[in-house]
């Protein structure tokens, strides 16, 4: 992939029902109870800190936070 590219996450992203998402479907509710607590914190720590590379400091935040729960 050169620089100028988009990486692709996912290549059915088009397909997720926006309307239903945002909603309180059971999407929501799933990103509610296992993502947006530890992304919240993680948010609030990028926040406060100021990182010169904030998107680094996030992602790490949360791989540590996924590693730390897969031990649980």
């Amino acid at each position: 992939m050169n620089d100028q590219q988009e990486p692709r996450y996912h290549e059915d992203l088009d397909l997720v029902n926006l309307p239903e998402t945002v909603g309180g479907s059971e999407t929501r509710r799933y990103l509610n109870q296992h993502v947006v607590p530890e992304l919240l914190k993680g948010m609030r720590l990028i926040a406060t800190e100021k990182p010169r590379d904030p998107l680094r400091v996030l992602g790490e935040y949360l791989v540590k936070k996924s590693e730390q729960s897969s031990k649980d």
